[in-house]
């Protein structure tokens, strides 16, 4: 016979009720891991498509056709007080549709996706959740800075102030660093202009001579203005000269726009 026995609390009709057990449901869900300590400065990656497209391993294949005559954001990256981007990998739960049905179209303008089969959402995901949230930006205040940094961008264009310097994307055209650096920062309304980096990818056809692959100004972690890269070396360094690659699938008007008279700046 089993000896165990259980304490009796009342009894109606002849059913015994047993001392109730009583389970507390928290109704709240736990907060949000804190975010990282937050950044000193913000690293503005344009990418030169062009350069991005010849590069890409198969099975993937750019959209066509592939913009010739503008850079397009790869991200909005912050960095160390020494210049060195600050990455990690953090899990967030976001409401996405909230966060970007108001601001996609603005954003879709400088920073659509290149790749086939590749959505714009996908990338502004990653970006955010292996970059920004990584310099303590709340996603809000991440792509509202991506904004507020392409408007200080005349045009918001960043070929706009190469092209008015003569410097175009041509098979057989060259340049210089500081040539290129030096139309770079006609972004910059003051002077001393500040920093910027160049970074390159190789070219097949000539060691020599690099591709423009991405340009990156810096700014502050709010996105209100642009400041000083620190002094580091870049990916363009080793190279003599530098070319802007073509789209492979346009290369129409090049010599118009060698002939063309550049206007002056405004800045």
């Amino acid at each position: 016979m089993n000896n165990a026995s259980c304490v009796k609390v009342g009894s109606i009709r002849g059913f015994d009720f047993l001392d109730p057990v009583v389970v507390k449901v928290d109704s709240q869900a736990p907060p949000p891991p804190p975010l990282p300590p937050r950044a000193p400065l913000m690293w503005y990656v344009l990418t030169w498509p062009p350069t991005y497209c010849l590069n890409l391993k198969s099975p993937d294949k750019c959209i066509e056709p592939i913009p010739d005559r503008k850079f397009t954001l790869h991200g909005l990256w912050p960095a160390d007080k020494d210049g060195k981007t600050i990455t990690c990998d953090i899990s967030v739960d976001l409401d996405w549709v909230k966060l970007f049905k108001p601001i996609e179209g603005e954003l879709e303008k400088f920073w659509p996706t290149l790749l086939e089969g590749v959505r714009t959402w996908g990338i502004w995901k990653h970006e955010y959740r292996n970059h920004g949230i990584c310099g303590g930006l709340e996603a809000e205040e991440y792509f509202n800075a991506a904004i507020s940094i392409n408007n200080m961008i005349k045009n918001g264009n960043l070929f706009y102030y190469l092209k008015t310097s003569g410097i175009i994307a041509c098979e057989s055209l060259t340049f210089t660093r500081y040539e290129i650096i030096d139309a770079v920062q006609k972004v910059f309304p003051t002077t001393p202009r500040p920093r910027v980096y160049l970074r390159c990818l190789p070219n097949s056809k000539d060691p020599n001579v690099g591709h423009l692959s991405e340009v990156v100004l810096c700014t502050d972690l709010d996105g209100n203005g642009f400041i000083s890269c620190p002094d580091i070396s870049t990916t363009c360094d080793p190279y003599n000269k530098i070319m802007l690659p073509q789209s492979t699938t346009t290369s129409q008007g090049i010599q118009e726009e060698i002939d063309e008279t550049h206007p002056e700046f405004e800045v």
